[in-house]
């Protein structure tokens, strides 16, 4: 399948899922550019802050056949950001392009839980990663938490709560959105706001502790404890 679409891609490469409940799990990565919020420690801000980085170094601008040639040798494909949803109505030509090559591929989607997704993708997506942003942030609430979007999200068994915590105040606030949302806990997990393997290790007792303690899962962050912040890995 050919098609004059193209997408703003961040990068491309293949790795180990570090996060989440598939960590471990060897992937494709497809990282878009651009994103709708700006959190203060996005480890990815390459893909949307433009008065640090330069944009035409940083996006590429690839038609869907050129992602989907690259992508096809994958069995398990992460979509991810920036925040993907934003090129949301290209995502599932390249979808469409890789099943023809090869159906039955897993494909998830990481996604900061602001915006949903059109029927197209909610339809095709194996697994939904959703991950809206504390305070610890610094965006405005009204910018990082949209509950009638969370709530479709927390309604579907495909979709998993992932909130990164420092702090028992983000804790407090972890809890309480977990309960405004009634989402199931067997779907929530906890991750250590950390940027280096040093920050990793001294946080994740704590936050491990935080998960037994209230009945979440945990989630490692695998790519920092093994490359730090090394990027395309």
């Amino acid at each position: 399948m050919a098609s004059t679409e193209s997408l703003r891609v961040s990068e491309i490469f293949h790795s180990l899922q570090g996060e989440g409940p598939n960590a471990g799990t060897p992937c494709s990565f497809l990282r878009l550019a651009d994103c709708n919020l700006s959190c203060a420690w996005c480890d990815s801000s390459y893909t949307w802050n433009f008065e640090k980085y330069d944009r035409e170094t940083e996006v590429k601008q690839l038609s869907v056949t050129e992602v989907a040639e690259q992508l096809a040798p994958c069995n398990h494909l992460v979509i991810t950001g920036g925040e993907p949803l934003l090129q949301q109505k290209r995502i599932p030509l390249l979808l469409q392009a890789l099943d023809s090559k090869r159906a039955g591929r897993c494909v998830e989607v990481e996604t900061n839980g602001t915006l949903l997704p059109n029927d197209a993708l909610w339809a095709r997506i194996n697994q939904w990663n959703v991950s809206p942003k504390l305070g610890n942030a610094k965006d405005p609430l009204s910018r990082r938490i949209l509950r009638p979007t969370l709530s479709v999200f927390s309604a579907s068994d495909r979709a998993y709560l992932k909130l990164v915590v420092e702090s028992d105040e983000d804790l407090s606030e972890a809890r309480e959105l977990v309960d405004a949302l009634n989402w199931p806990k067997s779907r929530v997990l906890l991750m250590p706001q950390a940027r280096t393997p040093a920050e990793l290790a001294a946080l994740s007792p704590w936050v491990a502790a935080a998960c037994i303690a209230n009945g979440f899962r945990y989630s490692p962050r695998l790519h920092i404890a093994l490359w730090g912040e090394r990027r395309g890995v």
